[in-house]
């Protein structure tokens, strides 16, 4: 019976304030607020007013405002992701049309080189035509009027009517040019 006694006498302070003072309150407010509301009374209302300068419970209690903020908050993260997935949309986008660009201009070059390779065979055969009728000019002209005509033409003019000589035709006019103008002629002769 004496432990009983003690165990009794030092019962701890905290769980007596608990059970003794806390509680009830607790217990009363709950009860109180459930008797208002059924009267009528806004009693949720009337706590976030009061409850808001109640330093702990005024922090875990939102105003109207907060949420308005809240909700203008989400509406924005929501619009920013959708933008962010529109911008990756249009970077797509833009990537495939400049491939496409670079597929195009890389055709365009094509086509240009083609044309100017068939402009320049045009050219050439025109160019060779002329060489031929020039040639035939040679052929039927004495070496010693042909051969200062032949000196002073262009070398690649000159070399092209030349090669389209017969040998003996070309070897007579070689002969009755400059000695220096004529190695250069056949050096480039030789080397065409």
């Amino acid at each position: 019976m004496g432990n009983k006694n003690k165990a009794n006498k030092k019962r701890n302070p905290f769980v007596i304030l608990i059970f003794a003072v806390i509680l009830p309150i607790i217990l009363a407010a709950t009860l109180a607020f459930f008797v208002l509301s059924f009267a009528g009374v806004d009693v949720s209302g009337w706590m976030k007013e009061k409850g808001q300068h109640v330093p702990v419970i005024g922090k875990m209690i939102k105003t109207d405002e907060e949420k308005d903020m809240m909700r203008k908050l989400n509406n924005a993260l929501e619009t920013i992701d959708a933008q962010k997935e529109q911008m990756e949309e249009y970077e797509k986008e833009i990537s495939s049309m400049r491939d496409i660009i670079d597929e195009l201009e890389l055709e365009n070059k094509k086509l240009q080189n083609r044309s100017e390779d068939e402009v320049d065979h045009e050219e050439r055969a025109g160019q060779n035509e002329d060489v031929k009728q020039a040639a035939a000019s040679f052929r039927k002209m004495d070496p010693e009027k042909a051969a200062p005509i032949v000196q002073n033409m262009d070398d690649a003019i000159a070399v092209e009517i030349l090669a389209s000589l017969s040998g003996d035709v070309r070897g007579d006019i070689l002969a009755e040019m400059d000695p220096k103008k004529a190695a250069e002629l056949t050096t480039l002769l030789s080397n065409r």
